[in-house]
């Protein structure tokens, strides 16, 4: 049976001959190659990229079409998403360069559209820890797509130097704005429509406004 299916796969699935995988990982243990999972839409456009889920995770569905889609452009990138007993509503993240990691934690709960934009940068790194909880219209840019550069020096002055890391236990309230190179650490809170700008290094702390801010410390918070 392992044949016969991986057979398929390489036969009327281009991207399968172009290395790339869909791997889902079985509550039981098992590993398993597959051309499609419910609820989520993967476009590979390069060459030996992997997607691997962890079950039990669901993706909510449209009548005629999935909500969630991960596009990859470029080469060598690796997405992985654990376990969750939530629904993730409409997940959607594209604009992969090459050499990238994207990886949600288990127990992430999705309430509405969240997008993820890789701005065709190389060698990026964006880490959703356990545990969080994002609100609805939640925009993740890990670049600013188009470069500014000093006029004299001709230094470029808005690249991305290390991409983004969100801690453990964090939430997002909705229309919050993360941007390149942030830190949220574990156990915050992200104040509706608040845009974060830098990193940030203090564990339960409030953070709100445009540039955000910490606005209140010593907190913590539920579900």
């Amino acid at each position: 049976m392992f044949l016969i299916k991986n057979f398929l796969l390489y036969l009327f699935f281009p991207w399968y001959r172009r290395g790339n995988r869909i791997i889902i990982h079985k509550p039981n243990g098992k590993i398993i190659e597959s051309f499609s999972f419910w609820g989520l839409t993967v476009k590979f456009r390069g060459k030996n990229s992997v997607v691997e889920l962890f079950e039990p995770i669901e993706f909510k569905r449209r009548v005629f079409s999935n909500r969630s889609v991960i596009r990859i452009d470029g080469n060598n990138n690796h997405i992985l998403i654990k376990n969750s007993n939530n629904n993730i509503r409409e997940l959607k993240v594209g604009g992969f360069g090459s050499n990238n990691k994207f990886t949600i934690g288990e127990n992430f709960y999705l309430s509405g559209l969240c997008f993820v934009d890789f701005c065709g940068l190389d060698n990026m790194k964006l880490t959703i820890g356990d545990n969080c909880m994002f609100g609805q219209n939640i925009e993740i840019m890990l670049g600013d797509h188009h470069a500014i550069y000093d006029k004299i020096t001709k230094e470029c002055l808005n690249i991305s130097k290390k991409g983004i890391e969100i801690g453990n236990h964090v939430w997002l309230a909705r229309d919050v704005s993360i941007l390149k190179d942030v830190t949220i650490p574990n156990y915050c809170v992200v104040g509706k429509g608040s845009i974060v700008t830098k990193q940030f290094y203090q564990e339960n702390a409030v953070l709100g406004g445009n540039p955000a801010k910490i606005v209140k410390d010593n907190i913590d918070w539920k579900k």
